[in-house]
């Protein structure tokens, strides 16, 4: 049946009822704007204010890193039996929700297969099925906000409504608003592929799960739309200010909010809603959010976005002398080592829970391993796919240099 975006906005929280977006004022534009560099992807309106002024500091500038992989080189990573598999079913799900041939063969060469392979190492076909649509529709869906080639990226409006029709057909395909699923029709072409993952948890898991899985995803999307307003205005936040909208946008969240389902478990609440869990959970987004942002900033500068960890960092260092690469760089290490720690503590704390539990001990045992093949996932990943073209900035040593 035909719905109205009236109607779909009153299935969302009061929150998204008003403005989904908070007010950000933008910089005054720059004079010049006609040419900015060789390598900005879109067109010189998309990038302006302070973040024009930040990309054409950067323009040119390395950024050196270690070799993260040392970094991470006491923690698992493994590779799923069914990886072949995955690659087949990868291509068909982006062929099912992808219509531009240009998009549609990028998305192919990020190599998605090789990133569920490395979350999911030991998930049976059934969940990996689930999650390999969740994942592929959400970096489709973000990409549509992302790039600078779609209307919802170019129009605040377009995209306010784009975000509250997806979240009221997640909230129906989640099963969540006490209705036959299928009442509200899919908004937009890549929702589709959300009924596959709706049709595939509905009934693995409770509606307390569920519906901890639709708050993630609507703190997603909203921070999605606080990005892309400093995005149209042009204003780049604090760092702290970043790390919370980031933290919501990097997406992490609503996978990690699939664990238990995709390892076949249900931990009691009060572990899920405990004070070392969030722990857990805040850190593993953290890492990946650090993770993510280092190794796509190439791409996201040549896109016109400077809302990325590196540009964030280099704009809010105090002190105009201090203003450099190796600020960042050292920087970048040093929240990455804190982050690291936090996580290790906190997983120490979970352990700790349950001891003359077996079943329940084991399960957070599997958890916090889980939280791990994640971020390893993440960093192999991000290294290897031709999404982010890693693969030419890592020197001999394993080290980075990533020319910006």
């Amino acid at each position: 049946m035909t719905t109205t975006i009236l109607h779909l906005a009153q299935l969302v929280r009061s929150a998204l009822k008003t403005s989904f977006f908070h007010h950000v004022d933008p910089t005054p534009k720059q004079p010049e704007r006609s040419t900015v560099s060789h390598w900005l992807a879109c067109p010189p309106s998309h990038l302006h204010g302070e973040a024009l002024a930040v990309a054409r500091q950067l323009d040119g500038k390395r950024l050196h890193l270690s070799d993260l992989t040392k970094v991470f080189a006491s923690w698992p990573t493994a590779t799923n039996r069914h990886v072949a598999e995955l690659e087949i079913l990868v291509d068909s799900l982006l062929e099912r929700i992808v219509t531009n041939k240009r998009k549609l063969e990028a998305l192919k060469q990020a190599d998605f297969a090789r990133l569920m392979s490395l979350w999911y190492p030991d998930a049976e076909w059934p969940e990996l099925k689930v999650a390999t649509a969740y994942s592929v529709w959400i970096f489709v869906w973000d990409d549509e906000i992302d790039g600078c080639d779609t209307d919802a990226a170019a129009n605040d409006e377009l995209a306010h409504a784009y975000y509250r029709q997806s979240l009221a057909y997640i909230h129906s395909q989640l099963g969540l608003d006490g209705t036959n699923q299928g009442d509200i029709e899919a908004p937009h072409q890549n929702m589709e592929l959300f009924a596959d993952v709706g049709c595939g948890v509905r009934g693995a898991t409770d509606i307390q799960q569920r519906q901890r899985f639709f708050d993630e995803l609507e703190n997603f999307m909203l921070q999605v739309g606080v990005e892309h307003t400093h995005r149209m205005a042009g204003t780049i936040p604090t760092t702290e200010e970043y790390m919370n909208i980031r933290a919501g946008s990097v997406g992490c969240a609503p996978q990690i909010a699939m664990t238990d389902f995709m390892l076949k478990m249900r931990l009691p609440e009060p572990v899920m809603e405990g004070a070392a869990m969030k722990a857990l959970w805040r850190e593993t987004i953290y890492i990946c959010l650090i993770l993510n942002d280092v190794y796509s900033v190439q791409k996201e500068i040549r896109q016109g976005s400077l809302l990325n960890i590196v540009p964030v960092m280099f704009k809010n260092t105090k002190h105009a002398y201090k203003k450099s690469m190796e600020t960042v760089s050292t920087d970048l290490q040093i929240l990455l080592k804190e982050t690291m720690e936090r996580f290790e503590a906190a997983a120490q704390e979970l352990s700790e829970i349950a001891p003359g539990d077996a079943v329940l001990h084991g399960n957070i045992l599997e958890f916090i391993k889980w939280c791990r093949y994640f971020i390893t996932g993440v960093l192999y990943w991000s290294l290897e796919s031709r999404r982010y073209g890693m693969a030419k900035c890592v020197n001999a040593d394993g080290t980075l240099s990533i020319v910006l």
